[in-house]
């Protein structure tokens, strides 16, 4: 099968969507131990948050769980070539970019840049997945061109 050969017939796209997906992922990170303590004084003014009882510790737990889950994703797309994978993530993003309004409206901070740029990364991985030889690869029913291959 064309799309489950392996690391070595990875088409350009697909290395080309990972790099850009895992710089967003390690500047998200980057950009949640950078506004950590923010998160903290906002959590601990919020009575709501206070009555529900969902701490720091919470807020931690959901972030990893997001962070596996991508992981996932990744792994999926672009080393098991799972099509269904690209549409889920496809949907997770747009969710994200759908909140990039309200994102910008805040201050603007280191935080707030990393965001922007998590965004434009994300984006910019997936439009890759849209590509000939990714979208040939990630179905395994057809042959790309050998030249997109590395």
């Amino acid at each position: 099968m064309a799309g489950k050969q392996g690391d070595t017939m990875r088409p350009q796209s697909i290395i080309m969507f990972e790099r850009l997906f895992l710089a967003s992922l390690v500047l998200s990170v980057l950009s949640l131990i950078i506004g950590y303590q923010a998160v903290v004084d906002a959590l601990a003014s919020d009575p709501s948050m206070q009555q529900l009882g969902l701490g720091v510790g919470f807020v931690m737990g959901v972030a990893v769980v997001g962070y596996a889950i991508y992981l996932l994703l990744w792994y999926l797309i672009a080393h098991k070539a799972a099509n269904w994978a690209k549409w889920v993530l496809v949907v997770f993003v747009a969710f994200g970019v759908t909140s990039l309004r309200a994102a910008l409206t805040g201050p603007w901070n280191l935080t707030t840049i990393l965001g922007l740029a998590v965004y434009v990364l994300e984006v910019a991985a997936v439009v890759y997945l849209f590509r000939a030889d990714a979208k040939a690869w990630l179905s395994g029913t057809q042959e790309a061109d050998s030249a997109t291959f590395d």
